[in-house]
């Protein structure tokens, strides 16, 4: 190999830079700089044994917290992106200086890699055909709602290696198959947006991930169709009802932040706001505040429906349109889970909403309830080649029943000295009469081969039980997160029987074992058996 040809003019660029912001830093507003990531903490002494980990949380350390560091970021990435260059992994530098997220896979889903699966396409299609039966049974309408991305509306803004959306990518595969299976509950707003784009206003923004409000219009008068189809009775109202804020306070900005150029970039993002909208009532549901906290809205629009809206971000534009069409809406994220029975019981809404970017919806079917033999026919009608309800599958019954720990195998012994790890998640656990819904990942993120045995815990005033559970569901979303594709056989979930359970409270953690042990993941609190 050959050695490496010393750069002295790179090296001294660098030093000027480092040097000029250290002497501007007490003159100078730091540029904005949000990089999607949490920055390493202060170093941790866990034992000689371990001088090499305690060295490489040091250089994070250093790195992360250098005072200087937001301004070499902006400065730099500012100039790279002048020549069509990005400074960050999780940012793609398109032409003309459009940006797009990369979620570590260089705009995969939108190429339909990786492919889908008649298997998953066919859970997928179960987890939808429970969901619809079970708000049919209450005399509730259900409605898929699949905003597109940025990069399959602005391909020809893309970056240069781009070759375009795939016709066979998962949203576009998933939406037809439903048509088939359950038509009129999925609505995929490709078409709608395109238009807006193709008619010369702005659907997305050059430095955002979200569509405007413009493009969220285009959506919601497509949404408003489909419900009138499904029942409720609700005119489109035009665009001139809402009033448009350019930028505003906070403008969605969301590419250059993680770029540190937002100071440094014009920003220009059209949204709209309902002017009724000062009148509405807002109360929370839990402790936390913000968009994402789950809330409920009185619009003191009398007569007219409940709405649930589970949604992610590009709920933002969307919401202001959606919300004077009902009397109170229940609003959600979908980090609190894609299926929220307990507020369906709760609020009994006459239109539940599920509203997921369409990257993510090969994902929001995990814990559904369970589907009737009519829609498995349907599903095997539509997909003959794919293999039948698995007993380990998102939406199926587990085959396992809770059991104390004192009567646990000896398979689940050890528990009590799993290590804690915070490298997992616990995307939805939902309890009812039922059966516990389940869905998540937990992964100590080792190369090492990884054993599938896993477990549930419930604990409380009424005992402490566990269930084991396999942990293989693959999360290609973890692998890309991690950029590590050999932890994508992480994932667990399922519709857990509770029949052995007493009523009460409990707390549930999830256990995986390693290739030294048990690992432990704490989960949410306070889930209650009726």
């Amino acid at each position: 190999m050959e050695k490496p040809v010393p750069r002295p003019g790179l090296i001294a660029t660098i030093l000027v830079l480092m040097a000029t912001a250290f002497l501007l830093r007490p003159m100078l507003k730091p540029p904005q700089l949000q990089e999607g990531r949490v920055l390493a903490g202060p170093p941790a002494w866990t034992g000689a044994a371990k001088l090499a980990d305690l060295r490489h949380q040091t250089d994070a350390w250093v790195a992360d917290r250098f005072p200087a560091r937001p301004y070499l970021i902006g400065w730099l990435n500012a100039a790279r992106l002048a020549i069509g260059d990005s400074g960050s992994d999780r940012v793609l530098a398109g032409r003309d200086g459009w940006l797009f997220y990369n979620d570590g896979t260089r705009l995969g889903p939108a190429r339909a890699k990786p492919p889908l699966t008649d298997a998953e396409a066919a859970e997928w299609l179960r987890g939808l055909s429970g969901r619809v039966e079970t708000l049919e049974g209450k005399g509730a309408a259900y409605l898929v709602v699949v905003p597109p991305a940025k990069e399959t509306i602005y391909p020809q803004l893309g970056p240069a290696w781009f070759p375009g959306p795939s016709p066979q990518r998962t949203s576009l595969k998933l939406a037809a198959l439903a048509a088939r299976t359950e038509p009129g509950h999925v609505v995929h707003l490709r078409d709608p947006v395109l238009a807006v784009a193709a008619s010369g206003t702005d659907a997305f923004s050059r430095h955002d991930t979200h569509w405007t409000g413009d493009g969220a219009y285009a959506g919601y008068a497509a949404i408003m169709q489909r419900l009138r189809a499904q029942g409720i009775d609700q005119p489109t109202r035009p665009l001139s009802d809402f009033r448009p804020v350019v930028n505003g306070v906070n403008p969605p900005r969301d590419l250059a932040l993680m770029l540190g150029v937002a100071s440094f970039v014009p920003i220009h993002h059209r949204g709209y706001v309902d002017p009724a909208a000062g009148d509405y009532r807002t109360t929370w549901l839990s402790e936390r505040r913000g968009w994402v906290a789950p809330q409920v809205v009185e619009t003191g629009q009398a007569g007219k429906p409940t709405l649930l809206l589970t949604r992610d971000s590009f709920s933002n534009a969307l919401t202001p349109f959606l919300l004077g069409h009902f009397s109170r809406v229940v609003l959600t994220h979908i980090d609190d889970g894609f299926w929220r029975q307990d507020l369906i019981d709760r609020f009994r809404p006459d239109v539940v909403m599920l509203e997921v970017q369409e990257h993510g919806l090969g994902f929001s079917m995990r814990g559904s309830p369970p589907v009737s033999d009519a829609a498995e026919a349907r599903i095997e009608q539509a997909l003959p080649n794919a293999p039948t309800h698995g007993p380990l599958a998102p939406s199926a019954p587990s085959r396992g029943r809770f059991v104390r720990v004192s009567a646990a195998p000896p398979s689940l012994a050890g528990l009590d000295a799993a290590v804690p790890i915070t490298t997992c998640a616990v995307d939805q656990a939902l309890m009812g009469p039922h059966g516990l819904m389940v869905a998540g990942w937990i992964s100590d993120l080792s190369s090492e081969p990884r054993p599938v045995q896993g477990a549930l815990r419930l604990s409380g005033p009424a005992g402490d039980f566990v269930q084991p559970l396999e942990m293989n569901q693959v999360r290609p979303d973890v692998g890309a997160y991690f950029k590590r594709p050999v932890v994508e056989p992480s994932g667990f979930g399922g519709a857990l029987s509770v029949q052995a359970l007493p009523s009460g409270t409990y707390d549930l953690r999830v256990y995986r074992r390693s290739a030294t042990g048990w690992i432990g993941c704490a989960g949410p609190k306070g889930l209650v058996r009726p």
